[in-house]
């Protein structure tokens, strides 16, 4: 007995040796396959994300990728962010061919809709789309392997390519303590080749700062120029390194000449510029420099020339400073903080956000609208057939139906039938009823067809010729499904046929913290239906709108399209206009204001006589004809009005002046668009109560300082055309603003008005209220 169960311990010994030596074989002979499977195609050495890991949410933010390849392939990378609807959308790239092993970089861009957004990036087979690598980032997790933290747009963002003295970077290595309470963060890019390859990629920079010895590629120094040119800002500080500036890619299209060096010692001015009362000890090499005198601005000079200027580039602006930070006796100034401070910044009059909020918070944070940009949003949300009733008659409504079935039911059945019985059937009777009449009136109130606004807006800077163009689109859906958009458009000059081009596509949000705004955090939000955007965001697949919702897009271009306006105007230190000019835009301008220095010309109307008001393509236009009134600009944009009160037994009377109150609710779009063009003039936040940090670039009040004309005016033409569904929008819903940026030949003169020799003009008028700054006054 006890030998068998040796020879049973022992056969069981011997299979479960044998079943492990086949475990082990079978895993020796699999091991190399599994190696195989492991091996990747490619290595991902770096990712950088917005600038040193810093991005606004709402803004195109690039994204470069250094990997090194094992062998040829074909890649595209792809980024997936939140929108503001808390939807992942997805932006590729455009398909990379890596011919042989080695480094490479790979871009792409993306937006954000949500502070604290999370991000995916991932690296997928052009051919096949499948993902090879997919890396993620969340702003909770102390693991990610890139930086990407999201900032609001009301904070500057300022960025140096090297080292220069006086601007502080701030350290983004420990993503969990950065503080976003800051208004302004500045950067350093020491790695140049990961600068961004587009235009739409600085988007979310407000400045770039370089100095003589910043060196970039042609292809990256023709998006800078890009950028610029359409609404950035650039500072260049060049001191005695003058051959290193002229060599550089920069001088070849910075309108600012540079003809040699100087030794300055009187940098007084300079002083006055940053705002302090240290001294600048010492001489100073100084760059010779000089500016048209037609346009821009001299913010310090010295008995040898300018040491700092500003002035325009397309319709973005170049601060170009005559001096090195690097270099005695610059370095080592007390005030040079507040310099660098000075000349990044482009606002004349900041103020802080904590200052804003406390005053928002008083005066207007129950609406929801605190920005400019949020009134042009609200003002796209009107559909005509959609008859929506008020919250009021909503609440009514809802009181009205529990009284009904509440105390009128019980008086009906109890005192009048004396059946209470009945109310088994009167109760259900009222809820059908109010159902069906809520079903109803909900069929009727909400439409039942597709529905849109659309809203042009271009602008034009006639010297250089250059277009930006940009286009707000809101659909209104009659049932929920998902669409295919594509948006294409033109310029605004006479084309024969008219050409169509590409657009860069992608959603429109609030810059607001209230429901569906972009300064809400995404933690804790509902992830909603994933939609997809296509190379180079031409155009959105797969775009949820739900029932009876909206969804709000916004599509930007730019061109070159010189010759469309030709200027002839001259002006002089008081804001006075001569001259005349001739445009060769597509249809009349209509309601045009034109605004120059402290003054604006508008157009004296007769309503039986509208057409004699518009200034037609091809035709001479004067500025000094006889239906064109001049007014004080911001008397002008504040309607202020002037009051005489006359003193009774005096020969002398008082004279009031009373601004009217900005309605931050208006939703008139020619109002709002005017506004944001001369935001600044009107006195800004101090008018409005609004500020305007989201759509800063679309204030043209610098412009204004520079010194040239500003015009604003409405067109009829339509100028993009929407595809959904492979079905084209009706374009009569449509509408076309346009503000053209006009140089104007400065003038010593002054042109003063002769008195009349008439005998009743003499006569005394009166003139009870008059509208203030206005020539009458």
């Amino acid at each position: 007995m006890e030998s068998e169960k040796k020879r049973m311990k022992s056969s069981l010994l011997i299979q479960f040796n044998t079943i492990f030596l086949l475990l082990l074989i079978v895993l020796n002979v699999s091991q190399p396959s599994f190696a195989a499977e492991d091996t990747q195609p490619f290595e991902v050495k770096q990712i950088h994300v917005g600038f040193d890991g810093l991005y606004k949410v709402g803004r195109w933010v690039p994204v470069v990728v250094e990997l090194i390849t094992n062998e040829p392939q074909e890649l595209q990378l792809s980024v997936v962010a939140l929108s503001p609807d808390g939807n992942p959308t997805e932006v590729p790239s455009k398909v990379y061919s890596l011919p042989r092993q080695g480094d490479y970089q790979l871009y792409s861009q993306f937006k954000t809709g949500l502070l604290d957004s999370p991000l995916k990036i991932r690296l997928q087979d052009a051919k096949t789309k499948e993902v090879l690598r997919e890396i993620s980032y969340s702003p909770q997790s102390s693991s990610s392997q890139f930086t990407a933290i999201g900032l609001e747009q009301s904070a500057e963002l300022w960025a140096i390519i090297g080292s220069i003295s006086g601007f502080d970077p701030v350290s983004t290595e420990a993503p969990n303590a950065f503080d976003k309470s800051q208004n302004q963060f500045t950067t350093l890019l020491s790695n140049t080749s990961a600068l961004p390859e587009a235009a739409y990629g600085y988007d979310s920079l407000d400045t770039l700062i370089v100095d003589s010895s910043s060196s970039v590629s042609t292809k990256e120094n023709q998006a800078i120029q890009n950028w610029v040119a359409n609404g950035g800002h650039l500072v260049v500080c060049v001191g005695d390194n003058v051959e290193a500036y002229q060599n550089s890619e920069f001088a070849k299209w910075v309108p600012v000449k540079v003809t040699g060096k100087n030794r300055v010692r009187e940098l007084s001015s300079l002083e006055l510029f940053a705002a302090v009362r240290s001294r600048i000890r010492g001489v100073a090499t100084a760059a010779r420099i000089e500016i048209d005198s037609n346009s821009g601005e001299v913010l310090a000079t010295s008995l040898d020339g300018p040491l700092l200027v500003r002035v325009p580039f397309g319709l973005g602006v170049v601060t170009f400073l005559a001096l090195d930070l690097n270099t005695s006796p610059l370095v080592n100034w007390e005030g040079l903080s507040n310099l660098c401070q000075k000349l990044a910044s482009r606002s004349r009059q900041p103020v802080s956000s904590n200052q804003k909020n406390d005053t928002l918070g008083k005066r207007i944070s129950k609406t929801g609208i605190s920005e400019m940009e949020t009134q042009v949003f609200h003002s796209q949300q009107n559909f005509p057939e959609v008859k929506r009733p008020s919250h009021w008659w909503v609440m009514g409504l809802v009181l009205f139906y529990l009284l009904l079935v509440g105390p009128l039911d019980y008086f009906l059945v109890h005192r009048i039938l004396k059946k209470p019985h009945i109310t088994w059937i009167t109760f259900p009777v009222l809820v059908t009823l109010a159902a069906v009449w809520g079903i109803t009136s909900a069929q009727t109130d909400n439409g039942n067809r597709l529905q849109s606004t659309q809203l042009n807006l271009v602008d034009y800077d006639a010297s250089s010729g250059q277009l930006r163009g940009r286009f707000y689109l809101n659909l209104y859906s009659p049932e929920m499904r998902r669409y295919q958009v594509n948006v294409n458009s033109t310029a605004p000059g006479k084309q024969t046929p008219v050409e169509y081009f590409p657009t860069h596509l992608s959603w429109n949000g609030l810059p607001e913290t209230t429901f569906a705004g972009m300064y809400r955090s995404a933690e804790g939000t509902i992830t909603g239906p994933a939609y997809q955007l296509s190379e180079e965001s031409h155009s959105i697949t797969n775009l949820p709108i739900l029932k009876w919702g909206t969804k709000s897009l916004r599509a930007d271009w730019s061109r070159q399209e010189p010759g469309l306006l030709e200027s002839r105007l001259t002006g002089n230190s008081l804001g006075q206009l001569s001259g005349s000019m001739t445009h060769q835009f597509s249809s009349p301008l209509k309601e045009w204001v034109i605004a120059y220095g402290n003054r604006v010309y508008i157009p004296i109307v007769n309503p039986e006589q509208l057409e004699d008001s518009f200034i037609i393509p091809g035709q001479t236009w004067n500025i000094s004809g006889p239906r064109v009134e001049s007014r004080n600009i911001k008397g002008y944009l504040t309607r202020a009005v002037s009051r005489r009160i006359e003193q009774k037994g005096q020969n002398n009377a008082t004279v009031i002046t009373v601004q009217t109150d900005y309605d931050p609710f208006s939703k008139d779009t020619y109002e709002i668009l005017k506004m944001l063009t001369y935001y600044d003039m009107s006195g800004g936040f101090g008018y409005t109560r609004l500020t305007n940090l989201s759509a800063e670039q679309l204030d043209l009040s610098e412009q204004l300082r520079l010194g040239r004309a500003v015009l604003f005016a409405r067109m009829d033409t339509p100028l993009s055309q929407v595809q959904l569904d492979d079905q084209q929008l009706d374009q009569e819903q449509q509408s076309t603003y346009i503000r053209v940026v006009i140089p104007v030949k400065k003038s010593t003169d002054i042109q003063y008005e002769l008195p009349s020799l008439k005998d009743e003009d003499d006569q005394p008028k009166d003139q009870k209220e008059t509208p203030s700054g206005s020539d009458k006054e």
